[in-house]
């Protein structure tokens, strides 16, 4: 603690008459260190003093003046000195003590009947140790329902980026949480339905803000298990503020239900006033365990308070590390999808363009057939008259053609007659053929430079096999 932080807090103690210091430094927690923000908010809870306090305390402010100029020269274990003289030399008058209120009264009674049950139900040493044993072998085989982790499984599987802190574990988990580090608990409930308004809810920078600050904060998805952990079941989009008293029970503070229309800069407004009533009411029920549990030390030190301090750090900066992995993990997978994405469309356009090639090339070569087959057509000798020459049939795989040749022209004309017919004829246009005479068995591939009556001496009509082949 710093000097000039415990010189106000000397100041906050002799005005309000606060004799606990640890009281006086959770004040100061609550009110963000200000000291007339820690003295009002101290007034609300245990009232103003008397007229006659008042004029009491009005004569010692010169001496409470003198001591704070004499702190200026002081070392910070001179500061407690002081502070230690200040408190034995000025006792509150007792008219200083506020009368409790019915409500004040009734909560200390609670409190006192269920640290007597408590006790009585209290185990002896065996029995304590064995059943501590037996519930960490439950814990380890039987751990409960994660449904944080669920929620925020949720929203990386839906790419959805938040500045919300949303914490893992179940309804149980966190409330006790929430309760360790002095937040109330605020449950967000969702389904698919939901989707357009938690995104207008997120994005709400103020409403972040405020709920980051002051709230132990979870999401849950709708479902039967859920419900079976809330002691309520609203219809989602809702919002669920609970707390833990001082006897252990979960107590709804409000319910808020959600829609497309909410005004989340309002909601926001209304977040931090259940706040406020939250440390109001947490700093009136631990003063109402200080005093059932124990005397309250005159002048604490300060060894309990570093250690929560400590212990509260420690799981904030736990809790700020697994927060930076799940964004890094989103990040990651969001990497990774936008990778496989874009692979796949290159694939895809990929096998686009080889079609689109295999197209051109496909009418390319239909314009090459067509234009080799019209030059075979244009340089075939031309047909004899009459009986004259000798008749050709071909068979091709679709079907057959008839012409005449001259009996001087090249068996070449014969090939380029062939080719030159229409697509439909073969199997495969691109192929290579050889005509072949079925019986006596001849191929003609070999025979293109010679003519038509060296290869068939007394024929006047055959039959040609078209016969295709790479």
């Amino acid at each position: 603690m710093q000097p000039s932080q415990e010189k106000e807090i000397i100041e906050f103690m002799f005005i309000t008459g606060c004799q606990d210091e640890n009281k006086a430094l959770q004040y100061f927690q609550m009110s963000n260190n200000n000291l007339e923000s820690a003295i009002q908010l101290f007034y609300d809870l245990e009232g103003h003093p008397s007229l006659n306090s008042q004029s009491s305390f009005q004569s010692q402010a010169s001496s409470q003046q003198q001591h704070q100029n004499q702190q200026k020269h002081l070392g910070q274990q001179d500061v407690k000195d002081v502070n230690t003289m200040i408190f034995n030399q000025n006792n509150p008058p007792p008219d200083l003590i506020r009368q409790r209120s019915a409500p004040d009264t009734n909560l200390m009674e609670r409190y006192k009947l269920y640290q007597e049950q408590k006790r009585a139900n209290d185990d002896g040493i065996l029995k304590k140790t064995f059943k501590y044993g037996w519930n960490v072998i439950t814990y380890l085989f039987k751990k409960g329902p994660n449904h944080g982790l669920d929620f925020q499984s949720y929203l990386q599987k839906q790419q959805i980026q938040t500045t919300i802190n949303f914490q893992m574990g179940n309804f149980t988990d966190n409330i006790r949480k929430a309760h360790e580090e002095a937040k109330p608990l605020l449950i967000y409930l969702h389904n698919q339905q939901s989707l357009y308004t938690f995104q207008k809810m997120i994005s709400s920078k103020t409403l972040a803000q405020i709920i980051n600050k002051n709230y132990q904060i979870v999401g849950f998805l709708e479902s039967p298990q859920v419900y079976e952990q809330l002691p309520v079941k609203p219809q989602p989009p809702t919002i669920l503020i609970y707390r833990l008293d001082l006897t252990q029970q979960a107590v709804l503070m409000d319910t808020i239900n959600l829609t497309p229309e909410s005004n989340f800069e309002e909601l926001a407004a209304k977040l931090k006033q259940i706040k406020g009533q939250f440390n109001k009411q947490f700093i009136l029920e631990d003063s109402i365990k200080k005093e059932v549990d124990g005397p309250s030390q005159y002048l604490p030190n300060y060894n309990g308070y570093q250690y929560q301090r400590q212990q509260q750090y420690n799981q904030t900066r736990q809790q700020d590390i697994e927060r930076e992995q799940l964004i890094q993990q989103q990040q990651e997978a969001y990497r990774i999808a936008e990778q496989l994405a874009s692979e796949k469309k290159r694939k895809e356009l990929e096998i686009i363009q080889n079609e689109q090639n295999k197209l051109v090339q496909q009418q390319q070569l239909s314009e090459q057939r067509l234009l080799q087959k019209a030059t075979m057509l244009s340089n075939l000798p031309n047909e004899p008259e009459g009986e004259d020459g000798i008749e050709i049939l071909f068979r091709f795989i679709n079907a057959t053609r008839t012409r005449r040749f001259n009996l001087d022209d090249k068996i070449q004309s014969i090939f380029d007659f062939a080719l030159s017919q229409e697509d439909d004829c073969f199997n495969d246009p691109n192929s290579n053929i050889d005509l072949i005479q079925n019986f006596p068995r001849l191929s003609l591939k070999d025979k293109k430079d010679e003519n038509i009556s060296d290869v068939f001496t007394d024929s006047t009509k055959i039959q040609l096999i078209v016969e295709e082949f790479d």
